[in-house]
């Protein structure tokens, strides 16, 4: 990763892609006869298109589960573990369906589908909505395979991964200020993030993002749309 502009890719998918992505997801499903008793979300990501699924196959038994592998945006941290355990007997006995939002390595979805099969189960299965090119783990059902890597910022984490993208972009071009459309050039410059993509997928909301940074003391505002980073 490199330290300047095009520091790696952003895509920013609109609630309404996710959401055909779960369809997709649940028509797989269908067509390959697979009748779930329980869909276990990986906690954060996959808790979106866990409920989706649920609705879109008729299941109200959902369950979490949270596997942790990236301690910041773009960052991994080191093996896949299990932090927060299933209850005891939550899946045994049942057909469970796995999903989580994106796999890079597959070590995430790999190590939960290790850790759900050891608690007696009937059968596990695993979903994705997008797979990275570079994942070496093979899910049973993918809504979408991408071409090439990027950073997936999803709408349930907008805010988390823009706060720490600005604030990367401000720490390291040196800038003492920076205006609403200084950001949105470095946003494009850094990470390929276009103005029109932003609006289109979480329109007027890069606002909304300095105004966080400000309570979280990251940034403080020094002038009408003017910002500096915080001492």
């Amino acid at each position: 990763m490199s330290d300047g502009p095009n520091e790696f890719k952003c895509v920013l998918p609109t609630w309404d892609y996710i959401y055909d992505l779960c369809r997709e997801v649940s028509n797989d499903v269908k067509r390959d006869a697979f009748e779930p008793d329980v869909v276990v979300a990986l906690a954060r990501g996959g808790w979106f298109g866990g409920r989706c699924v649920c609705d879109f196959l008729g299941l109200d038994d959902l369950s979490s589960l949270k596997v942790e592998h990236y301690v910041g945006t773009a960052e991994r941290g080191d093996e896949a573990t299990v932090r927060y355990p299933m209850p005891e007997g939550s899946v045994e006995n049942k057909d469970v369906l796995i999903i989580d939002d994106i796999a890079e390595t597959g070590e995430s979805i790999e190590r939960a589908y290790e850790y759900v099969n050891d608690q007696n189960p009937n059968g596990v299965r695993t979903a994705l909505l997008q797979l990275l090119p570079e994942c070496d783990y093979d899910p049973d059902y993918v809504g979408e395979e991408l071409n090439e890597w990027a950073w997936v910022v999803y709408p349930w984490n907008f805010m988390e991964d823009m706060v720490e993208l600005l604030e990367k972009v401000m720490t390291q071009t040196g800038d003492e200020t920076f205006t609403l459309d200084q950001n949105r050039r470095y946003l494009r410059e850094y990470y390929g993030i276009e103005r029109i993509t932003l609006e289109i997928a979480q329109p007027n909301r890069l606002q909304e993002v300095l105004t966080e940074m400000e309570r979280l003391d990251v940034v403080e505002q020094v002038g009408e749309e003017t910002w500096t980073l915080s001492d």
